[in-house]
């Protein structure tokens, strides 16, 4: 068959995201399917039993969006994600819903199986449609709504080498986020709901919230403390403006450290947080003034999607032929 006739297929199954994507082998992107979990009104999150559950339900709905395309294509293989992060430990029930399914369909279509883990994905999806000058070693920033990351990411042609450099040493960008939207009535998650408000608030911030940041890491949860104070004397516009501005400003600070301390000067954003068109746009323009290229890819690429583990799973694939 010809090459583009065969594909990878990739599974991912966060906390709040079922992902199957599918990728040829000259690199497109031929099918992305995500179906986000529902989340009950005035919950701020999801138990692990609960995404599982959803997580099957939603596999069989996916399911018959991708028959046809298996129907026209060859696999060539299936790599899934089985854990959150690439070390010993590192496990969540979520993944196993992915990673079992994986195993199924590469035993049913007898083609090989590739593992990975949700943080190579995200990794790999953000530099799928960017030319970095050295994709060997760079930044890497994860904002999710459970995780806040800066991570120094070295590769070779087997495996990423990921340490973890900076961050948040309480909560996420993400809970920060959804928090404050949950209290002023909004949908959990609530990113988007803020994300809109921000751009369209017109009011300048005379005085923005405090940060916390040293050698790399904040803290965030005094952030959530200083909102909750001002959020009823305020529109619904400025304390969401408020709130992703202070995200641009701890960022700002973390990454001009850090880039100075290992001397790199790239920057690839992934997570749900990332796809705020006000955090890139405001967050690209200071790294900029400060010689820092910052990569945002676009929301498909950014929030929790499988076209990373499809390409992890194709960039395995070649290794072994």
């Amino acid at each position: 068959m010809r090459s583009e006739n065969n594909i990878i297929i990739g599974i991912d199954t966060s906390c709040y995201t079922t992902s199957i994507a599918a990728i040829s082998l000259d690199e497109k992107v031929l099918f992305n399917e995500r179906i986000v979990l529902d989340v009950k009104e005035n919950s701020k999150g999801l138990r692990q039993s609960e995404a599982v559950f959803q997580h099957i339900n939603n596999i069989s709905k996916i399911s018959e969006k991708i028959e046809k395309l298996i129907e026209n294509y060859n696999i060539k293989g299936i790599c899934a994600s089985k854990r959150p992060r690439p070390v010993e430990g590192s496990y969540m029930p979520v993944f196993n819903v992915g990673y079992n399914v994986g195993k199924l369909m590469s035993t049913i279509s007898k083609c090989p199986f590739y593992e990975t883990s949700h943080q190579e994905n995200h990794i790999e999806a953000s530099l799928f449609e960017h030319k970095l000058k050295d994709k060997n070693k760079f930044l890497s920033v994860h904002m999710s709504g459970g995780t806040m990351e800066v991570l120094l990411v070295s590769k070779d042609i087997n495996a990423y080498n990921i340490d973890i450099v900076g961050g948040s040493r309480d909560i996420s960008f993400g809970q920060l986020i959804d928090r404050v939207g949950v209290s002023m009535g909004y949908k959990f998650p609530a990113g988007r709901y803020i994300d809109e408000n921000a751009l369209n608030c017109t009011e300048k911030i005379l005085q923005g919230l405090k940060t916390s940041v040293k050698d790399g890491y904040m803290n965030l949860s005094g952030l959530e403390n200083q909102v909750n104070r001002i959020i009823d004397k305020n529109t619904k516009e400025y304390i969401s403006k408020l709130v992703l501005d202070s995200v641009v400003r701890n960022m700002f600070k973390v990454l001009v450290y850090l880039s100075k301390e290992y001397s790199i000067n790239e920057v690839v954003f992934a997570g749900g947080v990332a796809a705020s068109k006000y955090i890139s746009k405001e967050l690209t323009y200071k790294l900029e003034k400060n010689n820092i290229k910052a990569y945002f890819c676009r929301p498909e690429y950014s929030t929790d999607n499988a076209v990373g583990c499809a390409i992890i799973g194709l960039n395995k694939n070649k290794i072994q032929e």
